[in-house]
C-alpha cells in the first residue's frame, strides 16, 4: 500500500463534471415529481402546468446550471490554494 496526496485538481474539468452530474440528479427529480403530480392531479393537470411554466422552468434550470459550475470551480481553485499549503487529502492505494 502507499500513500499519496491529491494536491491539485482541474477547476474547468471538475466543474464540468459536477454540472453534469447536478443535471443528471435533476432530471430525476423532476421526473419523479412528474410521475407524482400526474397520480395526484392527472395527466391533463401536469401537461397543463409543464406548458404554462415552461419559460420558467427552463430559466431556473440554466441559472442553477450556471451557478452549480460557478461554485464548483471557486471552490476547486479554493482548494488548490489550500492544498498547496496545507497537502491536499490524503489517499491510500493498495497494489492489488
Amino acid at each position: 500500500m502507499s500513500t499519496r496526496h491529491i494536491v491539485r485538481i482541474a477547476p474547468l474539468h471538475t466543474s464540468i463534471l459536477f454540472t453534469l452530474i447536478y443535471c443528471l440528479v435533476a432530471v430525476l427529480v423532476v421526473l419523479t415529481g412528474s410521475v407524482f403530480l400526474a397520480i395526484e392531479g392527472g395527466l391533463t393537470d401536469v401537461m397543463t402546468s409543464l406548458t404554462n411554466s415552461i419559460d420558467t422552468l427552463l430559466a431556473g434550470a440554466l441559472l442553477n446550471i450556471l451557478f452549480v459550475f460557478l461554485i464548483s470551480l471557486l471552490i476547486s481553485g479554493v482548494y488548490n490554494l489550500l492544498a498547496k499549503h496545507l497537502g491536499g487529502i490524503e489517499i491510500t492505494l493498495d497494489d492489488d
